[in-house]
């Protein structure tokens, strides 16, 4: 028999929400606003906030309005994926809910997602129906990969059911906690970019299950553009970065013959012709920042290895 979470609320595991942050006060006020209104008692969620260098006086307004907050200021920015595994290494809870901070959660959000997890040990992770911010369009469902184009993901063609998927992205990602200290957090070299996606591959080699699950809401802001960043020199760059680095680590060697060549030949023309975006040059970009840190990718792919075989 499947648990009744809502009849056992003196057992409800703890929640931990990792939020990082920089100079978005006004998202993240908006994003913890949302949290307070969760059907999941407020006693059993642990809101964590790191804050990469604001200079706009979030960490004073923060602890005006949401005194409860755990919050950690930093000097500087230090990046997604390592804020991430420094809310991680402090948090409490059974289970980490992975966020950004212009994400806006539906108020049966947590509950869903902890009744699922609760009802499959196998289950390690698992996202919910995120759509576009003021938008009724679903910017990232349960997600396929395509090994061959690195992390190409393609949507399932049923949004309304529960399913198991291959990747469930940074913005809205439910963890086992016990998951998230096996792999060790986040790879903190991806800085951002591609985290997401290489923590679902190697949860998945560790056997765990990840799932969709469309009855758990959230709206995205995707920095306010109306859609995912991508768009600009800068953002493209993280992005093949990341692509790139995410294949080296954990692709085989046919995977990787068959990738580069389609990414750096065919890509550019693609991308132009079908979206009109410019990608050469952070295709060139990313290729040469990847050659040059070849030997560090290499040796954490080395790490990773050992670490899925030791368990």
């Amino acid at each position: 028999m499947k648990k009744n979470i809502n009849s056992q609320k003196g057992q409800l595991p703890l929640i931990s929400v990792i939020i990082p942050t920089r100079n978005r006060y006004q998202d993240l006020a908006e994003c913890l606003e949302s949290l307070e209104k969760q059907a999941y008692p407020q006693n059993k969620i642990e809101a964590i906030v790191i804050d990469n260098g604001s200079t706009d006086g979030t960490p004073k307004l923060l602890a005006q309005k949401f005194p409860t907050v755990k919050l950690v200021s930093l000097p500087q920015n230090i990046g997604f994926a390592p804020a991430l595994n420094l809310g991680g290494k402090i948090s409490q809870g059974k289970y980490l809910l992975i966020t950004n901070d212009d994400v806006v959660f539906d108020k049966n959000y947590i509950q869903e997602l902890t009744k699922l997890l609760e009802s499959n040990a196998q289950i390690g992770i698992a996202h919910g129906k995120m759509f576009f911010k003021n938008s009724a369009k679903v910017a990232t469902p349960g997600f396929k990969l395509t090994p061959f184009l690195g992390y190409h993901p393609y949507p399932y063609h049923d949004l309304d059911t529960t399913c198991e998927c291959d990747v469930a992205t940074g913005g809205n990602m439910f963890i086992r906690k016990k998951l998230f200290d096996q792999l060790g957090g986040f790879d903190e070299d991806f800085f951002f970019c591609g985290e997401d996606y290489d923590f679902c591959f190697q949860a998945k080699r560790l056997g765990f299950k990840i799932f969709y699950h469309p009855k758990a809401l959230c709206w995205h802001g995707f920095l306010q553009s109306g859609k995912p960043p991508g768009l600009n020199q800068d953002a493209l760059f993280a992005h093949y970065k990341g692509k790139f680095r995410y294949m080296v680590k954990n692709a085989t060697l046919l995977q990787i013959l068959a990738f580069f060549p389609v990414q750096i030949v065919v890509g550019p023309f693609y991308s132009y012709f079908k979206f009109g975006h410019k990608t050469f040059l952070p295709i060139v970009k990313a290729f040469i920042w990847n050659l040059t840190h070849l030997r560090e990718t290499l040796t954490a792919r080395k790490k990773i290895l050992k670490k899925i075989y030791d368990y």
